[in-house]
C-alpha cells in the first residue's frame, strides 16, 4: 500500500513538475494540448481527464515499469516531449508558407510570408514613419527588446 500511495503521490507530482519544467524551458510555448486531454470530446475538461493525462504521461515516462521515473527516464521523456514539439512547430511553420497547400514551398510563397512579417518589423522600427530607420530608431528597438528579455529572462531561446 505505501508504495502505491508514494507512486500516486509521483504520480501527480511529475505532471506538474513536467509542465513546469516545459513552461521553464519555453516560456511563451503553448499549454498541453487541451483536445487531447478532453478525453470525451465534451469541450471541457474535468479534474479526471486531467488526472488521467497526468497518468499517462508518467508511464509513457516510467520505461522499465517500475512505478519510479529515474532521472534517466525523466531525461529521456522531456527530450522526446521536446523533439516532438519541434516536430509539431516545424509542421505548423511549414503549412503557414505553404499557402497553396501543394506540400512546396515556392519562392513567391517564401517572400510573401517574409514580406509580411518584415514589414510589421520595419513599421514597429520606423517610428517616425519616414521609410527609414535611423540609428536612433535601431538603438530605441534593441533597448525595447532587451527591455523584453529582461522581463522574461532570458526569453524563449535563452
Amino acid at each position: 500500500m505505501k508504495k502505491l500511495t508514494i507512486a500516486a503521490l509521483i504520480t501527480l507530482g511529475l505532471g506538474g513538475v513536467t509542465y513546469a519544467a516545459m513552461a521553464q524551458q519555453n516560456r511563451g510555448a503553448p499549454p498541453p494540448n487541451i483536445e487531447k486531454m478532453d478525453t470525451n470530446a465534451d469541450g471541457a475538461i474535468s479534474k479526471d481527464e486531467i488526472d488521467a493525462n497526468r497518468a499517462e504521461r508518467f508511464y509513457a515516462a516510467d520505461v522499465n515499469g517500475d512505478n519510479l521515473v529515474s532521472p534517466e527516464e525523466f531525461a529521456t521523456f522531456s527530450e522526446a516531449e521536446r523533439e516532438r514539439r519541434m516536430q509539431e512547430r516545424q509542421e505548423r511553420r511549414f503549412s503557414r508558407l505553404d499557402s497553396d497547400g501543394d506540400g512546396l514551398i515556392t519562392a513567391e510563397e517564401h517572400a510573401a510570408a517574409d514580406d509580411e512579417r518584415v514589414d510589421r518589423m520595419f513599421a514597429r522600427m520606423d517610428t517616425d514613419s519616414d521609410g527609414v530607420i535611423s540609428e536612433a530608431e535601431r538603438e530605441a528597438a534593441r533597448e525595447m527588446m532587451s527591455e523584453r528579455r529582461g522581463k522574461r529572462g532570458k526569453g524563449r531561446r535563452g
